[in-house]
């Protein structure tokens, strides 16, 4: 019985769809609108046309990207950030390591910190003590490259702030073994 349906269910559909009743789309009432040329508005601002600067060289202006070179208390800020976060650095190999990583991340920015997230290595960092005093190797109002001599070589650290009243935050350790 199943047999003789399928042909009659088969022919059925084939005259349905050579029919045409496939959904119709609706007939527009009014015919389109006529294509126009216009041209598009220019914004009012342009990257190519930045405000020149009233203070500053004439070939860095106001809305630039550029960064400007860091002022002192900037230079002492990142210097001192750096330091916070190595002097918790070297002591990798003798503090708990749970305890090493929470003090490790209230010095990391919020990418840095997923980086180092639920690294248990704090004892295999080689450096344990610092040995000297930090050198800015490049800093701007929002970031800085520090080194740090160590007992186990220089120990680079990346240091940045959102904006000049920031707090400056690590975003990047150099250490200065590659043997992690």
């Amino acid at each position: 019985m199943i047999r003789r349906r399928l042909p009659h269910v088969a022919a059925t559909a084939l005259l349905v769809l050579a029919a045409g009743c496939t959904p119709s789309e609706p007939t527009p009432t009014t015919p389109p609108p006529a294509p126009t040329e216009s041209t598009p508005e220019e914004p009012d601002w342009t990257y190519s046309t930045p405000s020149p600067t009233s203070d500053g060289p004439d070939d860095i202006p106001d809305d630039s990207l550029i960064d400007e070179e860091a002022d002192q208390d900037a230079r002492e800020g990142a210097a001192a950030a750096a330091t916070v976060t190595a002097e918790i650095w070297v002591q990798g190999s003798t503090l708990e390591q749970r305890e090493w990583q929470e003090r490790l991340m209230e010095t990391l920015t919020p990418i840095a910190r997923d980086s180092y997230r639920d690294r248990w290595w704090g004892y295999r960092v080689a450096e344990t003590e610092l040995t000297g005093e930090p050198e800015i190797v490049a800093a701007t109002m929002a970031s800085a490259t520090v080194t740090i001599p160590t007992n186990a070589g220089d120990l680079t650290l990346t240091v940045t702030r959102p904006t000049p009243t920031d707090q400056w935050l690590t975003s990047g350790i150099e250490p200065a073994t590659t043997e992690q």
